[in-house]
């Protein structure tokens, strides 16, 4: 489900969270190598090049001194992604209203499920 579906009564609205994308300074964010060739076959190097060491020997987006993905913020909304239409295999398949959403929503002090 896209962050720009309605949000149902039990499901958080993406665009009024972005716990997900505030995960600290761990490199949590996981970038798969195809992503990184996906992105450089786009011309989209800046992408590959904003990261850091992430877990399992792969890299993990760049996070901002607040902990938060490079990416997070747009003009519109503070907790859009920038680059959303390509965006990585990680944030993809992140389900909103999983538990790992739940938990980072515990975690920033949005839910107390």
């Amino acid at each position: 489900m896209s962050h720009t579906d309605a949000a149902t009564d039990d499901e958080p609205d993406c665009l009024t969270c972005g716990a997900c994308c505030r995960t600290g300074h761990d490199g949590r964010i996981l970038i798969p190598d195809e992503d990184l060739v996906r992105w450089r076959r786009l011309g989209r190097e800046d992408l590959t090049r904003a990261v850091q060491p992430g877990h399992f020997g792969l890299v993990g987006f760049a996070t901002r001194p607040d902990g938060a993905c490079v990416h997070l913020g747009t003009d519109h909304s503070p907790h859009a992604c920038q680059i959303y239409e390509i965006r990585g295999t990680t944030c993809r398949e992140f389900e909103r209203g999983s538990w790992q959403c739940r938990e980072f929503r515990r975690e920033a002090g949005l839910d107390a499920r």
